[in-house]
């Protein structure tokens, strides 16, 4: 019985490499060949929760996105105070793994974010 759970702990730890592997792919690959834009950050409010980072874009088809930063921490407010840089591929502009945001003239660090799922305006 012992054997099922050392089965799964390699399962899952094989999934958490894959998984970390691809993302460090597709880093390296969007700093080297990925489309760069300035964009406009802003608090995204969250009801009772922490606000995240929002920040709005154009890409190079001329869709405004926003994306969001996944992770909140203590520093969030310092970054609202710089400019943002998003960093993009323009083969797979709506897939927001393939979205990177840096805040700075020149980032040195860049965060994953994922799509924002505002309501559109109604007509």
């Amino acid at each position: 019985m012992g054997w099922v759970f050392a089965a799964g702990f390699i399962l899952i730890a094989l999934l958490w490499f894959a998984t970390w592997l691809r993302r460090r792919t597709i880093r390296a690959l969007l700093l080297t060949t990925g489309a760069q834009t300035i964009g406009s950050s802003s608090l995204q409010s969250r009801g009772r929760r922490l606000p995240r980072i929002a920040v709005r874009y154009t890409d190079n088809a001329g869709t405004e996105r926003v994306i969001v930063k996944a992770i909140v921490s203590a520093g969030d407010t310092e970054l609202l105070q710089k400019p943002a840089v998003v960093l993009y591929h323009p083969k797979h502009r709506g897939r927001s793994d393939y979205v990177l945001m840096g805040f700075g003239a020149q980032p040195r660090r860049w965060f994953h974010g994922e799509f924002s799922r505002e309501k559109k305006p109604s007509r």
